[in-house]
């Protein structure tokens, strides 16, 4: 295998992470620093290496790496924005505290990975598995699909979340998709229909609702105010408006 053969995207787009070398070439160390021989390379950045196997993926990663596999391609992430960071804890809140009050199932973070087949391992940003699916659930990943799947973009990931990323989420079949864009300032929807194929709605304004986490939405104007709404008052909004429907 060549040593260490990481690709940094030059175009801005993104990774995160922290990853033992081996050789000389090229170094994550903790901190999210890329080495380049003697050059340190500040973030963003997105790396890629090619020719890795399950157990090599296994090797490099922990859970302080958000890295992903795609057909045996290692993908590494740099540190999220402060401003991602706000919106995942916002999103994940919402959703973790809507599926417990209505046990409906089981909310995960960035930390949980899914094994879609062989040497494909994803990380998303938040994921949802219904109760009557948890069996999927192992302790250190899921073996099989979400039910749900939201990813936060970045203007690095844009472009490998909204086309490889996706293609991989498709071809599982992933029943819902959210795609929250921060800078576009919308949210693409993706459901799979019956047939297989999915359809795709953008929404700008108003409600996003879930089919997956029945009576959960949000408000789009919630994830692009400067400062986030509070969010206990955000899931009493929700709590309340799904009791009436």
């Amino acid at each position: 295998m060549r040593e260490m053969e990481e690709r940094v995207e030059r175009n801005a787009e993104a990774g995160k992470g922290k990853v033992k070398k081996r050789g000389d070439a090229v170094e994550i160390e903790s901190g999210s620093q890329l080495i380049l021989g003697k050059k340190v390379i500040e973030p963003p950045y997105f790396v890629r290496k090619f020719g890795v196997s399950e157990e090599e993926y296994e090797e490099f990663t922990d859970e302080d790496t958000k890295a992903e596999l795609f057909d045996g391609t290692l993908i590494i992430h740099s540190p999220a924005s402060i401003r991602h960071e706000d919106i995942f804890g916002f999103l994940y809140f919402l959703m973790r505290g809507y599926a417990e009050h209505k046990q409906l199932g089981k909310v995960l973070g960035s930390r949980a990975t899914m094994h879609l087949g062989p040497c494909r391992l994803f990380e998303p940003d938040i994921l949802f598995v219904r109760s009557e699916r948890l069996s999927i659930l192992r302790e250190r990943r899921l073996e099989g699909v979400a039910d749900l799947v939201v990813e936060i973009l970045s203007p690095w990931t844009r472009n490998y979340d909204m086309q490889e990323k996706r293609q991989a989420y498709h071809s599982a079949g992933v029943e819902e998709l959210w795609f929250v864009d921060d800078e576009a300032r919308n949210i693409v929807v993706d459901r799979r229909r019956r047939d297989g194929k999915y359809r795709t709605s953008t929404v700008r304004a108003g409600k996003v609702e879930s089919e997956v986490m029945q009576g959960f939405f949000v408000l789009a104007e919630w994830l692009w105010a400067e400062v986030l709404p509070e969010p206990f008052a955000c899931l009493r909004k929700i709590l309340r408006e799904s009791e009436r429907g």
